[in-house]
Formats: structure tokens, sequence, C-alpha cells
């Protein structure tokens, strides 16, 4: 049901084009590489395509990466949910590889590059290609270069990856807001190298598996991208408090006074300590040289410190240090947009490491190792040798780390020293207040109330059984729907048309989908038993068959694209002479639900599994559906093509037992 992003008689063109352009001296351009670009979870087919090896130097050197819009919601720290915008590769139906930051994009010098922007949210929208060496017209900048790409249109950046470095990429509409928002992300153009192949999307940045061939003659044991950013959380839940987008646009572009702003979240690769442990922990064991890329893509300068280690700065902005002015510093500066490279060496040399342990990296202004001014949080990480790496690849340390993992502390309600100092129990603590003034107001600034709640628990709510298709269809009927912009009514973005369609009880539906959009649509029906989807890019038509149920019952249809619904696209099928679901209807079994399916995909970073499973009685039918896993631990060891039970539990909203059937 899911077509490619890839236009491949448009793609095929623009190499025609380019191998019309000098390769290096003496190469003969070769057919296509045999390098196979690793796939990613939960994205489609198409969202990175390599080309042919025109220098015949045993790599590919054509790289067209699809890029899409969305918006998600992610848990930065125990119990804190924050909305971020971020620059992802196309996901498909019930599963999306979106996260923040914004995927970090690797590419080889000399390399002929297309990055299309499909623009699936509801603003405009342009990537700029932040410090490279690129064409004025591949600039990025709204008005200037180009008109910002309205929703439901794309826009291709072409450039040839010239000077090798550390660079990024952002939306350049409204930066003081979109940029804050996570769209945001790091560009590494690598030496070029012959046989030099690597995968050019590290989603989520972090560790990088492969790293290529010029850092390990280098004699780089290990290579980590590391992107810090800070956010006003009170900009972060404008997207939620409306479905408007007319009113966000009033209250993020024109209201928010961005010259007030004030941080309270502090993020390393989307994530706060203590999940930055989980995420992005730095590990090494004695004699490793580690490569180290940072990317400051907040709007405050960053100290960046690390304990029992002096690393080494190696290159600034894309450009090297000449080897006779690097220096080694315990604390780094790195201002908003720049980039710097360092070298962590790992051991015991009295110069550069201190020997093993569990060390602490971290931002030195201290407000930055907090969240929401509770520490220890912010963009603390740790450097952890092998030695020291516990259960549930945690580090070992003195006490232990799990009180940081109790929403509660971070909600203010635990105390942060241990109650035993004062001979009491937390439940005989005073109360606030008394140092305040008559009115009861603190002389001290106090912390903000930023409890979000989690989007969660309407996913699973919307995708419960409503109704289930009619065993043998008695009729039949075709209907013709056309999703995408022109269709949305005033205060949207995108319809459909018409969103209210109707078939009589026990039909089987011919449903013809016309995408008028340059983007990822879906059409849904998600309470219907066995599900019915289909997703694809336009613009273009598909045909899917279903049959309905065989009673009177009004079911909606949505768009699952991260924000499509919210914007407009919503409708609802009538069954005969329609009906709401019976009271009790969509749920009769309970707060934990028993399933049976196979493993797509697990992420341990996230906390997340992707299961293919059959259907869940009284709860949801049969799809490949997304789940939280609480704990994230249980995800250890899982694989991909397993078969599993699992449970699920409503009340936390995610899977919280799963085992390999046996």
């Amino acid at each position: 049901m899911r077509t490619s992003h890839l236009l491949f008689p448009v793609f095929l063109a623009l190499f025609a084009t380019l191998s019309t352009l000098p390769a290096a001296a003496g190469a003969v351009p070769s057919t296509p590489a045999q390098w196979q670009e690793p796939s990613i979870a939960c994205t489609a087919p198409g969202a990175v395509v390599l080309g042919r090896d025109l220098d015949g130097d045993g790599d590919p050197d054509e790289v067209e990466i699809h890029l899409e819009i969305d918006e998600i919601q992610e848990e930065v720290y125990p119990g804190q949910y924050e909305t971020f915008w971020v620059f992802a590769p196309p996901g498909e139906e019930m599963c999306s590889p979106a996260r923040a930051p914004s995927p970090t994009i690797r590419v080889e010098e000399g390399d002929h590059v297309r990055i299309v922007m499909h623009n699936t949210h509801y603003f405009p929208h342009t990537i700029h290609v932040h410090g490279t060496i690129h064409p004025n017209a591949a600039d990025g900048v709204p008005m200037v270069t180009q008109a910002p790409t309205r929703p439901g249109g794309e826009f291709a950046y072409e450039f040839v990856a010239k000077h090798p470095g550390t660079f990024w990429y952002h939306c350049h509409v409204h930066p003081s807001v979109h940029v804050l928002m996570g769209l945001a992300g790091m560009l590494v153009i690598e030496p070029n190298r012959r046989e030099n192949n690597f995968r050019h999307l590290i989603v989520g940045a972090g560790r990088i598996p492969d790293p290529a061939r010029a850092v390990r003659e280098a004699g780089y044991t290990k290579e980590y991208s590391l992107v810090y950013s800070d956010l006003d959380d009170r900009l972060n839940r404008i997207v939620s408090s409306t479905r408007d987008p007319r009113e966000i646009e009033r209250r993020m572009h024109r209201d928010y006074d961005s010259t007030q702003r004030q941080p309270n979240i502090f993020l390393l690769n989307g994530r706060s300590f203590p999940f930055t442990l989980r995420d992005t922990p730095i590990e090494v064991k004695p004699g490793d040289r580690v490569l180290l890329r940072i990317l400051n893509a907040g709007a405050r300068t960053l100290a960046l410190h690390t304990h029992g280690h002096h690393p080494i700065l190696l290159s600034q902005d894309g450009y090297d240090v000449p080897a006779a002015m690097r220096y080694a510093r315990d604390v780094y500066t790195v201002s908003p947009a720049q980039r710097i490279d360092l070298e962590l060496r790992a051991g015991s040399d009295d110069t550069h490491a201190s020997g093993e342990g569990v060390w602490l990296f971290h931002d030195h202004t201290e407000q930055a190792v907090t969240n929401n001014g509770i520490g220890p949080g912010g963009d603390l990480t740790m450097i952890i040798y092998d030695s020291f790496m516990g259960e549930g690849k945690l580090p070992k340390v003195a006490t232990s780390l799990k009180p940081f993992f109790n929403p509660d502390y971070y909600r203010g309600k635990v105390p942060v020293f241990d109650p035993s100092i004062f001979h009491t129990d937390p439940g005989k603590y005073p109360q606030g207040g008394s140092s305040g003034d008559s009115a009861g107001k603190a002389a001290y600034p106090v912390r903000r109330d930023i409890t979000v709640a989690s989007d969660e628990a309407h996913e699973l709510e919307e995708h419960r059984i409503i109704a289930k298709s009619c065993p043998q269809p008695r009729g039949s009927r075709r209907i013709h729907v056309k999703e995408g912009a022109q269709y949305a009514r005033p205060g949207e973005v995108y319809g459909f048309e018409p969103s209210e369609i109707h078939a009589e009880r026990c039909e089987e539906v011919e449903l013809v989908l016309e995408n008028t959009d340059s983007v990822r649509h879906d059409m849904m029906i998600p309470g219907l038993d066995p599900m019915f989807a289909l997703d694809f890019t336009g613009p273009g038509i598909r045909t899917i068959r279903f049959v309905t149920p065989d009673e009177d019952i009004t079911l909606p249809f949505h768009c699952h694209v991260p924000a499509h619904e919210k914007m407009g696209m919503l409708g609802a099928l009538v069954v005969g002479k329609g009906a709401a679901p019976k009271a009790g209807q969509a749920n009769q079994q309970g707060p934990l639900h028993e399933g049976i399916g196979t493993v797509i995909s697990t992420d341990l970073r996230k906390g997340r599994i992707v299961i293919d499973h059959r259907e869940i009685p009284g709860f949801m039918a049969a799809m490949t559906m997304s789940y939280a896993v609480n704990p994230a631990t249980l995800l250890q060891g899982l694989q991909a093509r397993v078969e599993v039970r699992f449970t699920i539990d409503e009340d936390q909203r995610a899977i919280v037992k799963i085992a390999p059937l046996k």
C-alpha cells in the first residue's frame, strides 16, 4: 500500500544531467555502485537513493535524500513531553522514524547531492545548508533565493559537496521559532576516499555506527554526532493549545516575543538527563581515540566541560585547525550555530585522560544541567569506560541513578536530599509559601508548571476496534475521494473531498484515493477491523478495497501523517443510516490487553517498538503499530522478525511485558 517517495523519471533525468559534468581526471563514470544503503526502521523505500560511481573509486557519487517535516511529541526526561518540528525521512503508514534532533546527513566530498524537502507541515519552510560551498539558488533563504515552500509542496536543493567538514542545515523561515522548534540537523561532508561506503542518514544523531574511511585512517575508533539545543517550553506548548493554524501562527510568530525567551529545558540529541545516558552515552575503552562532532543548534552559548579528560580541538566550523595550532582544554565555548570537532583520548596518560571510570560531560553554564530548574538534568551525559558499564546499559555509580528516572523527582514532589539527613520523612516536610510575602508569593524565582500530557492515550483510543467488516459482502460500490491542500476549508491546511462518504451495510467498497499534493498523505479507518489504510506520496491515484460492517454506524477516517488530522484531514464513513458506536463497544477488556505479533523494529534510545500484531480482541485491529515500552530495558535482546507475546497497560499507555514466543 506504500509507494516510494522517489519520482524515478525525475531522478534519472537529474543524473543524466549530472553525468555531463566532468569527472575526476582519468576517471570514467561507472554503473551504479553496489553499496546498499542500510534500511532505517519505519522509513519508506526511496528515502535515500544512491546513483552512479562517477569517479570510479568504488562508492556512489550521486546522492538523493528525501526529507519531510513532522510534528512529533517526545518524552525528553521522565514524565516531560515536548512537541518538536523535525526534518525526517518519510515514514510509512502507522510508523515514523521522526525524532529530535533532525537526522545527521553524511555525504562525501565530490558527491552530487540532491536534498528534496517535502513540506508535510502546515507552515511554509525551507532548508538552508549552513557553512557549505553551494550555489546561491540552493541557499534556502525565503523571499531572497526562493519562495518559501508551501504546505503540500516540495523543493529540491542541489549542490556538489566540496569542502569536507562538519556543517549543519536548518529551516530559514522565521528561524527564531522554526530552528528552536527542532528544524535543524548536522551535515557532515566526509573526505573523498576509495570505497568510502557509509550510511547517509543517522536518525537522532548520536553514535555513528560506520565511520567513513578517512576517519578510520586517522586512527579514530569511535565517532559521535552531538547536537545541543535548548527550548523555552512556553513556545513548544503553543502548538498543542489549539488546532487552528491561524491561531498557532499568531501566537508563535506575532505574540511570542523571542527577545524575552527563557530556556528551561536543555537537550543533547533531543534528550535531557537521565535519558541522555540511555540515548547518547560516550562509551569508551582504554586506548580509544574518539571523534566528537559537536553542533550548537540552540540559542545560547555552551561551555562544554569534560571531567577527567582534555579533548584536543581539531576543527572549527568545518575547517581544520592547523596541527601546530591545536590545543587541549577541559572547557570549550561553542556559540550558537558553531561546530567544533574534538579528539577524545581514553585511558590514562597524565595529559589528556585520567583513567577508567564514569566521567561527566556537560555544559558548565549551571542552569543547563537542570530540568526546569531541578538538577541533575539538562544536557549532561557521561564518558563511560567499558569496565564501568552496568545493567540496563547504565553506568555503575557509587549510589543509584534510579531516583532520577522517577517523574515525581522533576515535578518537585520528591526531596532532592535523603530525608534522613533532617530526621524526618517526606510526608512531614513543611509546605511552601512561608518564605513569601503576605500574598503568599515566593520572594525568589519559582519554577514554571510545565506538565504536558502525552499524546499516547489519544493514539491508542482512536485506534480501538469499533466495528468488524461483514464476512460476506452483499453488494459493491465505487467511491472517489480527493485529498490535499486545495480541499481545505477555512481555518484548515489540508482536507478530504468529500469529507463524508456513504455506503450501505455489507458492501465491498472500491475506494479511489487521489492525492493532489507533492507530499505523503494517507486515508485510514482506524476503528474498522480489519483496519483499512492507504498511504502514498502524490501527486497520484491509488485504489484499495474494504468491506463495510453489517450495522448502521458512523466510522471516522483520517490522515495519519503527523498533524494532518489536526489540520483538517478528518472525515466520516456513514454506513447505512449511520449511528454512534454503542456504549462500551470500543472497550470491554479493562486496562490490560494481551497481544501476539512479529517485531518489525526496536529503538532502545526512544523506548519504542514496532510490532505487526494480530487482532487484540476488544481493543485493536490487526495492524502494524508503534508502541512505547516501559521500562525500555525490556527491548534488550529483541530482534526483528521474532514473534512475541506482549501486554499493553492502558494506564501507562505502554507495553509493560514482552517476551519471544517459544
